[in-house]
């Protein structure tokens, strides 16, 4: 399958959240918020090979919005998404210094002979919603991976 998207549902047990393909490349991280007060929702997320006969180098991972690029950036609209590589939840000074739409780059993961199914690569995903946005679901962003597959 290649690369996932994966969330922790208890520790060390890990859930597909998202499956990089044709059909799902564009499946949307939905977040719910307050929009009459405005809120802020950060997620732990792992990237994971799942494909035991290929590694992959180059893995860089980029939020998207499917329909108003906006809401990525944080200015028409006042939402924004952020991300940050690392174990740790950032703090908000933390992520105060990290640009909206923001690239992310991580290591590689398995080497030539040898496809690594293990290896969870962690990263801390933020939305920000402003106070006074008109109640929804936000369905609309996505994070794109993009990767250099090889074959092990």
């Amino acid at each position: 399958m290649g690369l996932g998207i994966y969330r922790e549902v208890s520790a060390g047990v890990y859930s597909i959240y998202k499956v990089d393909g044709a059909s799902d490349s564009l499946l949307p991280i939905t977040t719910t918020h307050d929009g009459v007060l405005g809120e802020v929702v950060e997620v732990k997320l792992f990237i994971r090979n799942n494909n035991a006969s290929e590694y992959y180098t180059d893995i860089e991972l980029e939020p998207v919005s499917k329909t108003v690029p906006s809401d990525v950036i944080g200015t028409a609209t006042g939402h924004g998404v952020k991300m940050r590589a690392g174990n740790t939840q950032p703090t908000e000074a933390e992520w105060d210094a990290i640009d909206y739409a923001t690239t992310l780059s991580f290591s590689d993961i398995g080497s030539s002979g040898s496809a690594d199914t293990n290896t969870y690569l962690p990263f801390w995903y933020r939305i920000e919603c402003p106070a006074g946005a008109p109640a929804d679901n936000k369905e609309n962003v996505v994070l794109r991976l993009y990767y250099t597959a090889n074959v092990a």
